[in-house]
């Protein structure tokens, strides 16, 4: 049987209970509030739900975290990569991918040809990563999209993220991000829409805030320009806010090390 919201606010209250308001994240959404967020928030066809997941050598034995994992395609080759000795673990907050996901994570564990399962998933929020024992400083390089920007509070997310990666950790960041600063409100409607090309901050607003938390960034792919109404595939369009803003958007993937 697959957990439900419900089951999932309970197990993070009590989570939470037990690790302590001292190793809590700070600032985090209380748990009502996610839950209220992410109760309906599946994105389908839109720019998140792209996937190119360009990866680094050398992910062999290390302890991978895919958030916004979805139905686990992402997951399984993160199994092949990291082998054996490795853990790949998906995270999403919508039930039926993480149930779809799990129902597959046998099957295609056994098309890597590893000798045991080193996958996981779990229902969970971007930002309480506590809620399901993901401790400080245990996960080698985590992933993410676009989503991100989708996420309910996306500063809180980037903040667990550099709360779980170990020190010398790899961020992977497949990002839509603006060439210039963002009205709120286009944003916050961006958000309501699901559009989350629309949705990202600035470039220089991005990169200040991985900073912030104590990475180095590279760019190791793009940018390349994409356009508001860019859904999952070439042709498919999503709706867009209204914006006199003027700005653009472009797609690119950062890597940022933890320091």
């Amino acid at each position: 049987m697959h957990e439900r919201h419900d089951d999932l606010v309970e197990r993070i209250d009590a989570a939470r209970a037990q690790a302590g308001a001292a190793t809590a994240t700070q600032a985090s959404p209380e748990t009502d509030e996610l839950a209220a967020y992410y109760e309906n928030a599946c994105w389908e066809y839109g720019y998140a739900s792209l996937c190119h997941m360009a990866l680094p050598a050398g992910l062999r034995g290390k302890t991978v975290l895919d958030i916004g994992c979805r139905r686990g395609k992402g997951v399984f080759k993160l199994s092949d990569r990291v082998g054996a000795s490795g853990r790949a673990i998906g995270i999403d907050w919508v039930a039926d991918h993480i149930g779809q996901a799990t129902d597959r994570m046998e099957r295609a564990a056994r098309e890597t040809g590893l000798p045991e399962n080193n996958m996981e998933f779990h229902l969970a929020y971007p930002e309480d990563l506590m809620a399901i024992g993901i401790g400080n400083a245990t996960v080698d390089v985590v992933f993410v999209n676009s989503v991100l920007h989708l996420t309910c509070d996306p500063a809180a997310a980037l903040a667990e993220i550099a709360r779980v990666l170990k020190p010398g950790g790899l961020l992977i960041c497949e990002v839509a991000l603006a060439d210039g600063p963002r009205d709120a409100g286009a944003v916050e409607a961006a958000r309501a829409l699901g559009n989350s090309i629309q949705a990202a901050p600035s470039r220089d607003e991005f990169e200040r805030r991985l900073a912030g938390l104590g990475f180095a960034i590279e760019v190791v792919e793009g940018p390349r320009p994409v356009e508001a109404n860019m859904g999952f595939k070439k042709g498919h369009e999503v709706p867009t806010a209204p914006s006199a803003e003027g700005v653009r958007f472009e797609a690119l993937v950062l890597h940022a090390v933890k320091r």
